[in-house]
Formats: structure tokens, sequence, C-alpha cells
């Protein structure tokens, strides 16, 4: 598999991993076919994974969403992990741009 241009040297892109798995039930772009393989195997013995991943990411806008018209404008994203589809600071600034997001 060609390495893209997003992969750092030190990702194996021939092994799994639990965040780009996620990030392909979301939709996102930053998984591998590995990835997809692995979570498709995951679809097949839980059909509604898909649909879980995406109500916890659905839940995270809600959250942010709700804190942001609360007035907080600073947020620390613990586990960020890799970018995918609506993250806390895309969130966050959509609806202040001048939040804070570490």
């Amino acid at each position: 598999m060609e390495r893209p241009s997003w992969a750092p040297e030190e990702i194996d892109v021939n092994r799994p991993s639990a965040a780009r798995m996620y990030d392909y039930y979301l939709g996102g772009g930053h998984n591998f076919a590995i990835d997809r393989a692995m979570a498709d195997q995951g679809v097949a013995v839980y059909p509604g994974l898909p649909r879980i991943m995406q109500a916890n990411r659905a839940f995270l806008r809600r959250a942010v969403r709700f804190l942001v018209d609360a007035g907080i404008d600073q947020f620390l994203d613990i586990g960020a992990g890799i970018p995918t589809v609506g993250n806390v600071h895309e969130i966050a600034q959509r609806h202040n741009p001048l939040a804070r997001v570490a």
C-alpha cells in the first residue's frame, strides 16, 4: 500500500487501528484498507456498530454546542486521536470562532 502524505512514517499502514476504524465508521478519510476490512468484520458480528459510533459523535456535537451556548470558550480535548469528522475544535469554532481547543 502506498503511504498517503498525511500518514507519518512511524504509522504501520498494514496494521488496523481502532482510531482509524472509528474514522471509517464516521465516513472520514483517515483510514486504510486494513482498517476498513477490520471494521467490516466488526459490522458482520454487530451490524449496528457504525450507528453506535455515529450516535457517539452526535452526542459530542450536542455537548460541545451546549457548552458553547452556555458561554464556555475553552476546551481540552483529551484523547483527540486522529483527525476525523466533527472534531471538538471544528464544532466549537463553528459556533464561536474565538473558542480555543487544546
